[in-house]
């Protein structure tokens, strides 16, 4: 898995190697690293060239380093919430706008219907999804519009997650963390509350049917439908605070 390295740089070469071997698979999350010993021998520096190295990947998240009798260093499991938030964050001072976050949510999640997901949903996969709707439709009924809301997004989510590719759920999850804002910021009516519960419920059933092309296009609209009307809305909300103003 590791090779020797040349003398110059060295550390950053033992980092880049580590880095390579989590990339291709050939380490995991949880798993151990050899003794700083063995990872010496392995490339061929010192134990305090090893240490640098280490040192360097704890700071980058990319490893813990446990103290006892199973200590040593562990790959960690990647945290999507700080990857979500460094990403996010760049993406604000860009020239991102709703819009393009809309095309390219209803882009992913018609793909993910159509094409990611269905080798891989179960009927249990499908339950789950139900259940979301009762609890959103339940937040619905007693008032609770951000609970709602969210219930709402994690729908979308729970699609994203099924595929089990940590990139399209890395993706996924920027956009609809850098877009619920937007929504929180209008009010949505009853009537398209209702509209988005049905269409979730048709989505839904899509996927029962094993009809997951149908389901990607009917996803797409939906997205595309509802993003339009938040814009209008949001439009509206704006004309009449500056007349108030």
């Amino acid at each position: 898995m590791f090779k020797k390295i040349k003398q110059n740089r060295m550390y950053e070469n033992i980092v880049n190697q580590v880095l390579e071997a989590i990339f291709r698979g050939d380490l995991q999350p949880d798993d151990k690293l050899p003794s700083e010993k063995e990872l010496g021998e392995i490339f061929g520096v010192s134990r305090v060239t090893v240490r640098e190295a280490v040192r360097s990947l704890e700071q980058f998240g990319v490893i813990g380093v446990r103290q006892g009798s199973r200590g040593g260093a562990y790959v960690r499991k990647m945290d999507l919430d700080a990857v979500v938030n460094q990403i996010g964050n760049a993406l604000k001072m860009t020239n991102v706008t709703f819009p393009h976050l809309a095309k390219a949510r209803a882009s992913l999640e018609r793909e993910i219907l159509s094409e990611l997901i269905p080798s891989k949903i179960t009927r249990e996969d499908c339950d789950r999804l139900a259940s979301n709707i009762e609890r959103a439709e339940a937040h619905f009924l007693e008032n609770e519009s951000s609970k709602r809301l969210r219930t709402n997004f994690g729908f979308h989510t729970m699609l994203a997650e099924i595929t089990e590719n940590p990139i399209i759920i890395l993706m996924h999850k920027v956009i609809v963390d850098l877009s619920v804002s937007f929504f929180e910021n209008v009010e949505a009516s009853k009537p398209m509350v209702k509209k988005t519960l049905g269409q979730h419920r048709q989505i839904v059933e899509l996927l029962r049917q094993k009809k997951f092309e149908e389901a990607g296009n009917f996803c797409f609209q939906h997205i595309e439908g509802v993003s339009a009307t938040i814009v209008e809305k949001s439009k509206k909300q704006s004309l009449l605070v500056s007349r108030r103003i």
